[in-house]
């Protein structure tokens, strides 16, 4: 029972495939029967080998053989039609799968922005990448195998129709190869799931690296990463060994069981021919179907193995998309009021993180054609502010409003339309300027009108294939400082009224960040901005100010009225405090046995309502 109870799990797995993809029943359909016609077809050829043998035999004429020979033609003909026939089926559904589910898990990553502090970005980046692309495998070899065994059972019964003793002793011995060989498929699927645990835990690590090769260099840290991952190399080093002490044994041993029975057979029926008990054509026949009996039996174990893996890949899958941030995704309401003045009121607000309260009783308002800082010590809440904004969480108490009107209550359109902005850290796809442009608008003359309003257009026609140049962080041909307002651009062609800006001048030179500044006092004509900044320039062209201390708010108002009233804002305005921002409010990494993560910056959650 307990056999068959595996065997059923392994076409289980095609329920799993068709929730993770819906559709194309008729070629999974097509692909199961052009599979067991072809299965079917192969056992034909025997039949012609067996006339032959027998006009030979028999003394016939020799022009009987004309006859098997064109029987051989038209089943090799068949055979490789229900072939090709089957191929072209794979290739549709190998589209239809890949696309699907790949798709399926690039939505469900962006709308759980958490998913990183669980799920390594190595497993992420593999499993979008490998395991979709064996999605098809696994229904083929689901086909494979149940036609596989249909085969098997025809030939038994063609067995019993010449000989019921043989056909029973080949029963027997398939009946034990399947049951040694099926409980040996488990065992590899075992190891085989370590193995890719502990790969994924190399390649998380050789991610940290690459985002953060300048560190890893200058601090010498590469030694103490080597022993990290020494340590997930044994651990895989055991799990393949595992894997192929079964291995050895399902190719090097288990086999025996086949060719000792086979000889034994053989030496039976070769008996029943001496002693005029089967002629030599049946004997051929019989011999030619347990061949096929051995290879279809290998065939259909082979593919059971491979289900076992691809169960595994789908297993892999299924987790990413079972992830859901642990706070409720926020709704959106039914406003679809899309003329939006732009004033933002932060009215009484609360945030807890947990336990730890972040923002306390956090009132104030910013207004269209001004300039809003919002200032402070690292850790006061500021960027708190900004992804509460973005709708990253909910507040626990009090309100923020959009002209008098809950930010919960628009919906996903007119919001994202009217709320966008760049975050400290610039991104771009590893595409041209143009198609990174595109993703928020692709009309070529409102990049190109948005590009000149931030002043880099001149720098981009510049380059050798200007707006078409392919945007490569290994091998970048924009300074930061090009990128940030490249990002700035991006961010205006969504025509929002309300524009955030955290730390936006981090990391760059001081001649980008005199041009924001620039570009930030001709963007306040027609936006409501809102900024965080720990620099002096940047907070003095504020029009008002909001200094933050640890969660409360200090002071708030016209600039020169704070500056008048806070000594934490002058302090903040005089002292040669240069630490940008960092976003630790919504953050609590989770690190396993064999590393943590080397910073911060691709553990928090600094996702856009609108790309930027």
């Amino acid at each position: 029972m307990v056999k068959y109870k595996h065997m059923r799990n392994h076409f289980d797995i095609l329920g799993e495939i068709y929730s993770l993809a819906p559709g194309k029943k008729l070629q999974v359909i097509e692909l199961f029967v052009s599979d067991m016609l072809y299965n079917l077809a192969t056992l034909l050829p025997p039949i012609a080998t067996s006339g032959i043998i027998a006009v030979l035999t028999e003394k016939g004429e020799f022009t009987s053989i004309w006859f098997y020979v064109i029987l051989y033609i038209a089943f090799y003909f068949f055979q490789f039609a229900f072939l090709e026939w089957n191929y072209h089926i794979y290739v549709e559904l190998s589209h239809h799968y890949y696309n699907v589910v790949q798709q399926k898990l690039f939505e469900h990553i962006a709308e759980n922005d958490g998913i990183l502090e669980k799920i390594g970005k190595g497993k992420i980046t593999d499993t979008c990448s490998e395991d979709v692309s064996y999605i098809v495998c696994a229904v083929d070899q689901a086909a494979d195998s149940l036609t596989g065994i249909i085969q098997l059972i025809v030939v038994f019964f063609i067995f019993a129709t010449n000989n019921i003793i043989a056909a029973v002793a080949a029963l027997l011995i398939d009946l034990v190869y399947l049951r040694v060989m099926n409980n040996n498929s488990k065992m590899i699927a075992k190891y085989y799931e370590g193995t890719r645990k502990y790969q994924d835990k190399i390649i998380d690590v050789l991610n940290q690296m690459l985002g953060n090769l300048k560190q890893v260099k200058s601090l010498n840290i590469m030694p103490n990463l080597t022993k990290r991952l020494e340590k997930s190399r044994r651990s895989y080093d055991q799990q393949y060994d595992k894997k192929y002490d079964y291995m050895t044994a399902r190719y090097c041993r288990i086999p025996m069981v086949v060719y000792l029975g086979k000889i034994i057979l053989y030496i039976f029926l070769a008996y029943l021919v001496l002693e005029n008990k089967m002629t030599l054509d049946k004997l051929v026949l019989l011999i030619s179907y347990f061949e096929t009996v051995i290879s279809s039996t290998d065939e259909v174990l082979e593919q059971f193995l491979n289900l076992s893996h691809n169960d595994v890949r789908i297993g892999r899958i299924k987790h990413i998309l079972n992830f859901t941030n642990e706070t409720s995704e926020i709704e959106y309401g039914d406003v679809d009021n899309d003329y939006i003045n732009g004033v933002v009121t932060f009215d009484h607000v609360n945030y807890n993180l947990k336990d730890r309260k972040i923002l306390k009783n956090v009132s104030f308002k910013a207004y269209p054609n001004e300039i809003t800082a919002i200032v402070g010590h690292p850790g006061a809440g500021k960027t708190t502010i900004i992804n509460l904004l973005y709708r990253l969480s909910r507040v626990k108490s009090g309100s923020i409003l959009i002209d008098d009107e809950s930010i919960y209550n628009y919906t996903r359109k007119v919001y994202s339309s009217n709320v966008s902005g760049v975050f400290q850290k610039s991104f771009t796809f590893k595409m041209s300027i143009k198609d990174n442009l595109a993703l928020v608008d692709s009309d070529l003359k409102n990049q190109i009108n948005a590009m000149k309003r931030v002043g880099i257009y001149k720098d981009i026609e510049k380059l050798p294939y200007g707006i078409n140049t392919i945007i490569d962080e290994e091998n970048p041909i924009l300074t930061d400082g090009q990128l940030k307002k490249l990002a700035i651009a991006r961010a205006l062609l969504s025509k929002a009224e309300i524009l955030l800006f955290d730390e936006v001048t981090s990391n760059i030179d001081p001649a980008s960040t005199a041009d924001i500044l620039n570009i930030l006092n001709d963007l306040r004509d027609d936006h409501t901005i809102i900024i965080i900044t720990h620099k002096a320039e940047f907070m003095q062209m504020a029009d008002q100010v909001v200094v933050l201390d640890r969660g409360k708010v200090d002071a708030k108002g016209r600039n020169a009225e704070v500056f008048e009233k806070s000594a934490l804002y002058r302090e903040l305005r005089t002292s040669n405090f240069a630490e940008p921002s960092v976003n630790n409010d919504f953050v609590e990494k989770d690190t396993d046995d064999d590393g943590g993560y080397i910073n911060d910056s691709e553990n928090t959650k600094t996702q856009n309502t609108k790309i930027s």
